[in-house]
């Protein structure tokens, strides 16, 4: 039987190697060492771990790739999806962060170690690593993988998800105001255009956030969250 331990220690034994936006993994080899994407990574450990490929298209493991709004989607079916906190603290339960609304296709796929920490592949500046404050960072969903054997390492109430309030992204309808005003003009200043300064935070502005995200090597997700913020200098923590 498969156990949700499987996939993280396998993950484990890749922290240190490095990330890039958008890499394509060989996903059938099992000795890959890198450059990873993170829906690419969690993809590969489940492939290797559990032998079931997931989130890929084509189905197949020597042309297809992964992708964010698919794990998303592979969530949704099954009767697996789970809630945030409880994936936090479920050793190997996947937790995914959608992409954007409006069709942005930016979102983020960790591997819960059950106890409030991931292990992912992060950012440029990070690489693969272990990341804690699980129950701080901004996930739409927690997911089981069929077939496997999970137990909790805690309760659902030790790690009550709390993302930061320090938050600004796409929603439906728009965020607006003069934080977005600020955000677009900061964009402006590093050299990235946002589209209108117009205090409305819509796709352009999120692509924009994005690419000073891969700039600087933070996670790419598109939201502008406290570390975003203090690369932008919106704020000071």
């Amino acid at each position: 039987m498969f156990e949700g331990k499987d996939v993280v220690d396998l993950a484990m034994t890749r922290v240190g190697q490095r990330y890039v936006l958008g890499a394509r993994v060989h996903l059938a080899n099992p000795n890959w060492s890198g450059p990873w994407d993170c829906a690419e990574f969690v993809s590969w450990a489940c492939y290797h771990a559990y032998k079931q490929v997931i989130a890929v298209r084509p189905p197949n493991i020597q042309t297809g790739e992964s992708y964010s709004g698919w794990w998303h989607e592979a969530s949704l079916v099954g009767g697996r999806a789970i809630p945030v906190r409880e994936a936090i603290g479920t050793v190997g339960a996947i937790l995914i962060r959608k992409p954007g609304f409006a069709g942005t296709k930016i979102g983020h796929v960790a591997i819960s170690r059950g106890d409030n920490s991931t292990v992912e592949a992060h950012s440029a500046n990070v690489g693969v690593a272990v990341i804690t404050g699980a129950n701080k960072r901004d996930w739409s969903g927690g997911w089981l993988v069929p077939g496997v054997l999970y137990g909790q390492s805690a309760k659902d109430s030790d790690f009550k998800h709390s993302p930061s309030k320090k938050l600004i992204k796409l929603t439906d309808p728009f965020t607006r105001g003069p934080q977005v005003v600020r955000v677009q003009e900061l964009l402006l200043a590093a050299g990235i255009d946002p589209g209108p300064v117009d205090g409305i935070f819509g796709n352009a502005t999120a692509v924009a956030i994005a690419a000073f995200q891969a700039e600087k090597g933070l996670v790419v997700d598109g939201v502008v969250g406290p570390e975003t913020g203090k690369a932008l200098g919106l704020w000071s923590g």
